[in-house]
């Protein structure tokens, strides 16, 4: 035996039908015109992601090709990258990625949230946090790499510890001579990774014409490019 709830009673009465009576084909128990209307829903909402997808890549590839850098295809804007890692269907602990794990993708993730929230421009994979314009070109004056987290995690934190922990613990018993030369050594290794980590490395403007001799077009960067550059 199975239930029916009654429609023509208000929905509240359950109807016993026979086991016999079921249909075979419970589908033929369902009005076709309701089949077409769920297949056109699912159908219209597969074009719309389509037509996103389409309309994402041409912009993606609009502002790739626009770029004033050389540089390679990438998200037009940190908030974009966000977007896409968020739509990732899989996941790894909680930072999406894609089934081939890319070496940069948690600090890209990383990079997505904080730098969104910063207003920083990006230029590859690295996050501009200040340029000015020079003529009808643009200067980078601050700029950070993919592997910031680790700069700011690592790397600053051990330099910075060492470095108090021998000013507390060694350099007070010491001569005048020695704590002048342990404090120019220090801030000028703070001052040369400073430069390291947050300056412009050379990225490569964008040449649609070889402006010297011995250029060569690179199709990858879609760019004129002097012999010796990355």
């Amino acid at each position: 035996m199975s239930h029916r709830r009654g429609v023509g009673n208000g929905g509240g009465k359950l109807i016993r039908v026979p086991q016999d009576e079921m249909p075979d084909d419970l589908e033929a128990a369902v009005p076709s015109a309701e089949i077409d209307l769920a297949e056109e829903s699912v159908s219209a909402s597969s074009s719309m992601d389509e037509e996103f997808v389409v309309e994402r890549e041409s912009a993606k590839m609009r502002h790739w090709k626009e770029s004033p850098y050389a540089v390679g295809l990438v998200e037009p804007t940190w908030h974009d990258e966000r977007q896409r890692r968020n739509m990732r269907p899989t996941a790894i602990g909680c930072i999406s990625c894609p089934e081939e794990i890319e070496p940069t993708c948690g600090c890209l993730y990383l990079s997505g949230i904080v730098c969104t929230k910063l207003g920083a421009g990006r230029v590859g994979n690295m996050a501009v946090l200040k340029e000015t314009s020079v003529g009808d070109r643009t200067k980078i004056q601050l700029v950070v790499g993919p592997y910031w987290p680790m700069l700011l995690c690592v790397t600053y934190p051990l330099i910075f510890g060492v470095s108090a922990w021998t000013a507390v613990e060694a350099i007070p018993h010491q001569n005048i001579i020695v704590v002048f030369i342990w404090a120019t050594l220090t801030f000028g290794l703070i001052y040369s990774l400073f430069n390291v980590g947050f300056r412009d490395p050379g990225i490569l403007q964008r040449h649609s014409e070889a402006p010297a001799d011995g250029w060569r077009w690179n199709d990858q960067a879609q760019t004129f490019r002097p012999r010796g550059a990355i």
